[in-house]
Order: C-alpha cells, then structure tokens, then sequence
C-alpha cells in the first residue's frame, strides 16, 4: 500500500469514528419536547332566534395534531370535534346551555372558557292593548284581527262631528302597515268605521303611507248631518312581520297632526291615544 492509500485509510477511519461518536451522520441531536395547546381565542356567546342554528368556535395553538372535543353542560357532543361547533336547529329550551371545547395533543389538554347560548322565540302575535284613558282612542277590533292581523278603530267621545283624520307611525322594521280587509291588496290602507256615511262617489275616504307614517282622513258627504264621534270612525290595519323576536313596538299617534271636522266646517286639533303594541 503506498503512503497515500494509507493517508486516506486513516483519515477515512477518523472520519467514522467522529460520526459514531456523535451519533451518526444525520446532522440530528434531540428534537424539541413537544409543546401543550394553549387557547388565543375563546368561544364567545352566541344569540339566535328560535329555529335558528348557532356556530361556536375556538382557536388553539400547540404542536399538532390538536384534537378537539366540544361539550354540552360538560357532556361530549357526538362528532364534535374540530374547531368549530354549529349547533342543530334551536330550541326555546336550548337557551342557557353552556358548550366549551377541550383541545388535546401528546403534551397535554387545556378546556376553554364556557360559552352560553341564548334562544329567543320567534313572535307568533301581534298583540294590542287598548288605551284605558283619553277621549278619542285607537281600539282592537277583536272580530276583524287575528294572532298576525291587527284592526284598530279609532272611536271619539258623544259630540257630533262631520271627519275625521289622524296621522300613526309604527316600527315597520316588525309591522306592515296593511289594507284593513286581511290579505287585501288594494293598498287603500283604511276603511271606514260606522259612524260616518259617505254618499255617493267620489267620497273622502284617504289613506297614504309614508315609510313607517299612516296618514288616513274620512268625512261624511257634506256638512249637513253630523253624527255622533263615539262609534268607530275609521279602521286602520298592521300585519307582523315574519322571523322577529318578542317584544314591543314603537307605536303612536302625532298629537299635531290629528283633527276632527264640526258641522261648521271648522277643523280642530285632537288628541289620539293609542294603546301597547307588542309582539309574543
């Protein structure tokens, strides 16, 4: 063997015992110790309507793989288990439950912050009270409504008078201002009541909607024969919307924009008093 094979014999040999020595030549050493989950985001209260679905979710941080498991009051939900939770269709009976989320890899588990949900129920009736005071009042008519159809009809006190008219706003961001007869589509959006006969056409008998504002007028034809103002005057009608939850509604009369006409021929101021608007 010549002095330079021997060289290279030798370096080669060096060489395998300094790998060996180091535990091979991958490059390697020890990895790092895997990491435990921690929780950056927590799940935040949910709010749905009745019927509605409610979406939970969580994000984590840890070395993966990070296994999630969602519970109900502290019991697991079957297949909930990724970082995300989307409710069935709510109940009423669903609101108050609490869901929280255990994330878990090989360094550890760490449970979420608890999240309720609130279910609300959707309203199914408009319901009206009838004002218990003042001297022309806005009352239900019970015969011609119905749980999502209210008719209101203004009746006034024992004097005589020739028309009338009023101006309303409503919430109709939860009530439509409607035609009195139910499903009607004539958008006439008053009717007459009993206490005022109005000849032959053309007669006064107006209505008109502005956004949420109802203006309405009626009049018997000509001044001749007033009447008595306490039997219902005019009739005026609301429908509730679809999909709201409980609750009131913003109802009233303008208190400057209401008259009645004397057999004089002279119009004066009134005062309406509505009753409570609400939906259940």
């Amino acid at each position: 063997m010549t002095f330079l094979n021997k060289f290279l014999s030798a370096a080669a040999l060096l060489t395998l015992t300094f790998l060996l020595a180091c535990g091979g030549g991958g490059g390697g050493g020890t990895p790092p110790p895997p990491v435990a989950p921690t929780i950056s985001t927590q799940p935040v209260n949910q709010s749905v309507l009745a019927g509605a679905t409610a979406t939970f979710s969580v994000t984590a941080t840890g070395t993966a793989p990070l296994t999630y498991q969602w519970k109900k009051g502290g019991t697991a939900i079957a297949g909930a288990t990724s970082s995300s939770y989307t409710t069935p269709a709510t109940v009423v009976g669903d609101s108050g439950a609490s869901f929280t989320v255990t994330v878990t890899n090989s360094a550890g588990t760490i449970t979420s912050s608890a999240a309720t949900l609130t279910v609300t129920p959707v309203a199914a009736v408009l319901a009206y009270t009838d004002p218990t005071t003042g001297t022309y009042q806005l009352k239900k008519n019970a015969a011609l409504s119905s749980a999502t159809h209210l008719v209101l009809e203004l009746v006034g006190p024992a004097t005589t008078g020739c028309g009338v008219s009023a101006t309303f706003s409503a919430d109709t961001t939860k009530v439509t201002w409607v035609d009195v007869p139910a499903g009607g589509t004539t958008t006439a959006f008053v009717a007459n009541g009993t206490a005022f006969a109005l000849g032959a056409l053309p007669n006064i008998l107006k209505g008109k909607v502005t956004g949420n504002v109802l203006q309405v007028a009626v009049a018997q034809k000509g001044l001749a024969s007033p009447v008595a103002l306490n039997a219902p005057l005019l009739r005026v009608a609301l429908d509730l919307k679809a999909g709201l939850p409980t609750g009131t509604v913003t109802f009233s009369a303008d208190a400057t924009k209401c008259q009645v006409l004397d057999a004089a021929g002279t119009l004066s101021t009134i005062t309406v008093t509505v009753g409570t608007l609400a939906t259940q």
